[in-house]
């Protein structure tokens, strides 16, 4: 890092009362960026955005660092992980997810990314984990970032996946064009799909309280079906479920026991000097379901994200569930490449091909 004098690499304990702090430097970064500038579809954080993201009842609050300019006083980078268990083929293993690495624009290109990176591997071999995940845009700063941790650690890179298409459920496209840069005829496309109508069906509503034991063992489903997948952890799906940002679709059948769901969790999208509610399309579970109901489903976590006022609903397509029946609701696969890439910090036993993977974006 140049300058080592300037700052104070260190690792601390999050806690509530940080949530403020952490939240606008990141905004600000990503804000900031100069991709995001160009293109809008940033991010502005908030408490929930952090507490979604840090605060389930797995999470490790000693995983995290920070970069302290020391003339200032200022935190002025950041750094997070969010531990995880990972299947892969028939063992499992602890893995952490690195996220929302950044550096306040006023203090880049001075190694503090690097050094931030290379202080939370420490912590995290030292902790027992014998991997993690990263995953970026190819052209994407960060990346170049992974790559030196990984180089300088002697560590294990292995590419998941490359995901080509984010799937997004368009529901107000005059407010989506103002944060996403858009061609003129994906914006008028967008304003012909955007509509959406109650559903005409006895099996599809909200998630109650009750539907949660069923909700986990759909979701273990996953885990049995998949080559590799994070392995989900009972009091951290419950967590999410009570979180009041947390949208939960279920079809049931005629016992009004749930037979497949979709959950989405609320942010703000934000770009051009604009951000409003959009949802994070984090779990899909559609495989019990026939075409129609699988439609029926998607449809009425349109309806119920429309009626909480989101624009839309979005997650980089991971093909773990069948397109075909959220193709039929409305949803449309927009170009866009991001990889998925695993760093072992040990020789682990690993598919040469993986044939299918099970991910979920906290």
């Amino acid at each position: 890092m140049k300058n080592k004098s300037e700052y104070i690499i260190e690792q601390f304990t999050l806690e509530d009362k940080d949530f403020d702090e952490f939240n606008k430097l990141i905004t600000s970064s990503f804000l900031e960026d100069g991709a995001a500038q160009e293109e809008g579809a940033s991010i502005v954080f908030n408490e929930d955005t952090f507490r979604m993201m840090y605060g389930a009842p797995s999470g490790d609050r000693n995983l995290f660092v920070k970069a302290i300019h020391k003339e200032t006083n200022e935190v002025v980078g950041f750094l997070g992980a969010i531990p995880r268990e990972l299947k892969i083929v028939d063992k499992n293993y602890k893995f952490v997810i690195p996220s929302w690495l950044c550096v306040h624009s006023d203090h880049q290109r001075k190694g503090i990314a690097t050094a931030l990176g290379e202080k939370i591997y420490d912590i995290c071999k030292d902790a027992g984990y014998v991997g993690g995940f990263s995953i970026f845009e190819p052209e994407q700063y960060g990346n170049d970032i992974s790559r030196i941790v990984v180089k300088k650690g002697n560590l294990i890179i292995k590419r998941v996946t490359s995901m080509k298409n984010f799937v997004i459920r368009v529901l107000d496209a005059k407010k989506l064009a103002k944060v996403v840069k858009v061609k003129w005829y994906e914006a008028q496309a967008f304003k012909f799909i955007q509509g959406v109508s109650k559903v005409k069906s006895n099996n599809v509503r909200n998630f109650k309280k009750s539907d949660s034991d069923r909700l986990f063992e759909l979701l273990m489903e996953h885990v049995q079906r998949n080559q590799l997948s994070i392995v989900p952890k009972k009091e951290d799906l419950e967590w999410v479920l009570d979180q009041p940002v947390v949208l939960c679709a279920v079809h049931t059948n005629q016992k009004d026991v749930a037979k497949g769901f979709i959950l989405a969790w609320e942010f703000n999208l934000a770009g051009f000097g604009y951000h409003f509610p959009c949802g994070w399309l984090d779990i899909v579970h559609i495989h019990g379901l026939t075409t129609r109901e699988a439609k029926e489903l998607a449809h009425f976590a349109s309806f119920s994200a429309k009626r909480r006022g989101w624009i839309a609903l979005q997650t980089p397509y991971i093909p773990y569930f069948d397109p075909k029946p959220l193709k039929k609701a409305k949803f449309i696969f927009h170009p866009k490449t991001l990889h998925l890439d695993m760093m072992l910090l040990e020789d682990i036993d690993f598919p040469e091909k993986i044939e299918s993977f099970y991910f979920d974006w906290r």
